[in-house]
Formats: structure tokens, C-alpha cells, sequence
């Protein structure tokens, strides 16, 4: 069982305390009975705000959620969770934010979402960004979504490691990460058939392998074996981030024909930089694609063909079903 990030807090205190308590009895039988008394160990970690408490954060997850539009008939409807996992600079949120807004809004999940977030200046706004909510709130909309037909869009924004997945981290009050594993568990586990799943981090390819299959569109800012740029505390958005939602979605008829014209607009940027080329990378299953076409109003060919275009110029088929 995945060992929650306050009990490994927990954890890392009382190897201190062992540590501490040793040292102290070596030094007590080395000095004369009028040395001073050994360290004590640290005091035990103070309680969380009520607010911050798994049982107020599940209560709120659930309210939000609870207020989402039913579902429409037979018509597919989308889901968008969005995922800000490291709370030490801001354009994580502001990243998860506009995601909410610019994909889910292409895909027209309207009410239907929900945003966790980790901020060190601001933990009222939003639930937190960790495993357990992030598993929670999935389930609760799996509960909510006809399996058959409707569609998860999940985005994730943090930093990344090639080992560990993407970090969640929040000040003293989370301290973990998200692995391409927990993200399988969660979405098996919700019984989510359809996934469209945007990491964006360094290392982000190692999603990929891990989560692929046939009712399932994956795109990563980078892939297993590069960092990607813009995660400084003076911007709004990661390169992958605006190059993504900003530039290139909100002209464009399919997810990957964005993708595709942001891949190009981040390399250009990465080598007049005079960066390592981060290579952003894009799977999209079989079925998954059949599926996009559907909600994106794109015949089959033209979406298979996306992003082999000039931006703007393929022809979108239907409107988009809501």
C-alpha cells in the first residue's frame, strides 16, 4: 500500500529522534554525571488547520464535485481535472488554471471540472494537490461519469524527475510525489476508460509507457530523458504550458494538431536558446483517436492527418458534441 506523504513525514521525524537519542546516550557515557542532558528529540509535528484536515479536504472534493451538470443522454461528456502538484511557485497554479479554461473549455467540460492546487501563499482557494485527493476526486467523478462514453481530461504541472514522476510538494504540509503508477492505480481504480492525460514536467515521457493504451491520448512536455524550460518564479506559463494552451489550442481544430504546432514552436524557442532540445512527446490510441473525432468535430482522416497542417488551415468537420 502507497505509504501517504504525512505518514513519511511522520517517519522521517522519528529516524531523527532514534538518530538524536543515540548520539545523546554516547555522549552520556563519555562525560562526568554533571555533563549536561542529552538532546531531546523534536517536538512532534504541530497539527494541521482544521481546513487541511483529509476529512474537511474530502468534504469539500465532494461538494465541488457534487455540483457538477448531470449527464446529457447518449451524448459523450467531458471531465477535466487539473493537477498543480509544486506549491513553491505560483506558475504551476497559474498553469492548471488557464488548462481549465483553455482544454477543458475545448473539449467543453464547462462545469464539469475540478482544480487541486498547491500554493504556499494561498491554501483556501482550492483543495490540495495530493495523491489521496487527487484519487479521491477521480473517484468521485467516475461515480459520476457513464464509463462507456465519457471522457477524463487530466493535467498535471509540476516539476519532474525521471525517477519519481512529478513533485507535490506544499511547505511543511505535503512533501511527496506522483509517479506514473499512482496515476494508473488512480484512473484503473475510478474505473476511467477514457483518458486524455497532459503532464506537463521534466522527464514527462516516463507517463507514457506506463499508461498507454487503446482508449487513451497522452501528451508530455518533454520525454523520458530531458528537462523542460520556463518553470522560473517570474512567469505565468512553463514553454510547454503557453506554446500548448496559449498559442496554438485555441486556433486549432484537434488536441493534436496543437500539440503538434506547439512541438514545433518549443523546439524553435529551445534552439535559439541554445537549449538541450526537450522533445515534448504525443501518444494517441487507436480507438482514443475515433473518440477525438467525435468530440472535436474532426473527420477521422483530418484528425489522423493534425498537425501536419499550418495552424488554423485544416477544415473542422461538425460541431463539436456537447
Amino acid at each position: 500500500m502507497r505509504q501517504p506523504a504525512k505518514m513519511r513525514s511522520i517517519w522521517r521525524f522519528a529516524l531523527l529522534a532514534a538518530v538524536l537519542l543515540t548520539l545523546g546516550s554516547g555522549a552520556l557515557h563519555a562525560a562526568p554525571k554533571s555533563a549536561k542532558s542529552p538532546p531531546q528529540p523534536p517536538p512532534a509535528e504541530e497539527p494541521l488547520p482544521p481546513e487541511l484536515t483529509p476529512e474537511r479536504q474530502e468534504a469539500r472534493i465532494a461538494a465541488e464535485i457534487a455540483h457538477m451538470p448531470a449527464t446529457n443522454g447518449g451524448t459523450p461528456q467531458v471531465f477535466f481535472v487539473g493537477f498543480a502538484g509544486y506549491g513553491e511557485q505560483g506558475v504551476f497554479r497559474k498553469e492548471a488554471e488557464l488548462a481549465r479554461h483553455v482544454l477543458g473549455g475545448h473539449f467543453g467540460a464547462g462545469q464539469r471540472a475540478i482544480t487541486l492546487v498547491n500554493d504556499v501563499h494561498d491554501r483556501d482557494h482550492y483543495a490540495l494537490a495530493t495523491f489521496e485527493n487527487l484519487r479521491y476526486a477521480v473517484k468521485l467523478i467516475g461515480q459520476r461519469m457513464d464509463p462507456t462514453r465519457d471522457v477524463l481530461v487530466l493535467m498535471l504541472t509540476s516539476h519532474g524527475s525521471p525517477e519519481d514522476g512529478i513533485a507535490v510538494t506544499n511547505g511543511e504540509v505535503v512533501d511527496d510525489d506522483l509517479s506514473p503508477k499512482d496515476v494508473r492505480e488512480i484512473l484503473d481504480g475510478a474505473g476511467i476508460r477514457w483518458r486524455i492525460i497532459v503532464a506537463s514536467a521534466c522527464y514527462a515521457g516516463i507517463f507514457i509507457k506506463p499508461l498507454k493504451n487503446d482508449s487513451t491520448l497522452i501528451a508530455t512536455a518533454a520525454d523520458a530523458h530531458h528537462s523542460s524550460f520556463g518553470c522560473a518564479d517570474d512567469r505565468d506559463l512553463t514553454y510547454f504550458g503557453e506554446a500548448l494552451l496559449k498559442d496554438s489550442l485555441p486556433g486549432s481544430c484537434s488536441l493534436e494538431q496543437a500539440f503538434d504546432a506547439a512541438r514545433d514552436i518549443i523546439k524553435t524557442r529551445e534552439r535559439e536558446e541554445g537549449e538541450v532540445h526537450s522533445h515534448p512527446q504525443i501518444y494517441v490510441g487507436s480507438r482514443m483517436r475515433e473518440k477525438l473525432a467525435a468530440l472535436e468535430g474532426v473527420s477521422p482522416p483530418a484528425l489522423a492527418a493534425a498537425g501536419r497542417e499550418p495552424s488554423g488551415s485544416s477544415a473542422c468537420g461538425a460541431p463539436r458534441a456537447r
